[in-house]
């Protein structure tokens, strides 16, 4: 196929983004707030704490604007960001729910959920037959709550009430999102 001048896009190849990119290493740096989160949590240090988990939740919102700004979006650095949710916000609630700043199960059934949810991911991605990242608003939405709920259990505040209130919710969006990933179709597929 040779390009035409109507379309210059046509008969070209596509853009390959390397793995190593800047808006990859904003992501991998939020691992680097999980040791002094836990050093101030284990010391007791609930405004440092919290400042880490803040650190990590920027750069969690970061990451997205340095890859428009450079131009290197890719499949791999949205798996990254949704894998360094995973670690960085299970870490850091598996944390404070064993120093006694939030309730205990449901810390562990909010964490066991997206162990689910993850590997629903996978079957999706089995489903779709190449790597891709299951896109899901609401899923957004409650994974940036729970920075705030690690933000609460930093500063004590009503942790109980919003610890047990998202575990239904967020249930409820596992849900969802577990009969759109296995049964619904996939975006794009007919391509």
């Amino acid at each position: 196929m040779t390009t035409s001048p109507a379309n210059p896009t046509l008969g070209a190849k596509p853009r390959v983004v390397s793995p190593f990119n800047p808006a990859n290493a904003v992501t991998a740096s939020r691992f680097l707030t999980l040791p002094p989160f836990f050093w101030a949590v284990s010391n007791g240090y609930h405004q440092y704490a919290m400042l880490f988990i803040l650190i990590c939740g920027l750069l969690d919102k970061v990451d997205g604007l340095v890859a428009k700004l450079f131009d290197c979006r890719s499949p791999f650095g949205e798996v990254f960001d949704a894998i360094a949710d995973g670690i960085c916000y299970g870490f850091a609630m598996i944390v404070v729910a064993v120093y006694g700043w939030a309730p205990a199960f449901p810390v562990f059934a909010v964490i066991g959920l997206g162990v689910l949810n993850t590997g629903l991911r996978f079957v999706y991605a089995k489903r779709a037959g190449r790597a891709i990242n299951y896109k899901s608003y609401a899923m957004e939405r409650v994974v940036g709550f729970i920075g705030f709920l690690i933000g609460f259990a930093t500063g004590g505040m009503e942790v109980d009430y919003y610890y047990w209130w998202f575990l239904p919710l967020f249930a409820l969006v596992v849900l969802h999102d577990t009969k759109r990933m296995l049964f619904d179709g996939i975006p794009g597929a007919d391509r």
